[in-house]
């Protein structure tokens, strides 16, 4: 976690002493800072979803349960740094437009459980007496 403070702090600093001369290389270096520690912690975050998928398995649940959580998780982290990178670049529209997809894809990539969902409430409603 150190090591990722630190890297956060070096990108910020350059990015805020360049601004002043080179804005669009101070937009660069905000960005691919932030994308090295985005990464950082999705590798970090590797085991866990393996973890839960190993879980959800032995559980007797469907896998695909599992698979769905961490989609769905990578694409809200995906579009709130993205939404937050246009934000820190002055684009507010841009990235309004980036988090309404990020929804949508949420809403998509979940599908399968409202369908299931669907399912099972409607063999409930179909085997009660």
């Amino acid at each position: 976690m150190l090591a990722l403070c630190a890297a956060a702090l070096t990108a910020a600093l350059t990015a805020a002493a360049l601004r002043k001369y080179s804005p669009e290389t101070s937009a660069v270096i905000a960005i691919a800072g932030g994308a090295m520690i985005f990464l950082t912690v999705l590798f970090q975050c590797m085991p866990l979803f393996a973890e839960m998928t190993a879980l959800s398995e032995k559980s007797g649940l469907d896998g695909n349960y599992a698979v769905i959580l961490v989609k769905t998780a990578g694409i809200c982290a995906l579009c709130s740094f993205t939404a937050d990178c246009c934000r820190d670049n002055g684009q507010q529209a841009l990235a309004s437009r980036v988090e309404l997809g990020g929804r949508i894809a949420v809403i998509v990539t979940a599908l399968p459980l409202f369908e299931n969902i669907l399912q099972t409430a409607s063999s409930l409603l179909t085997a009660a007496p």
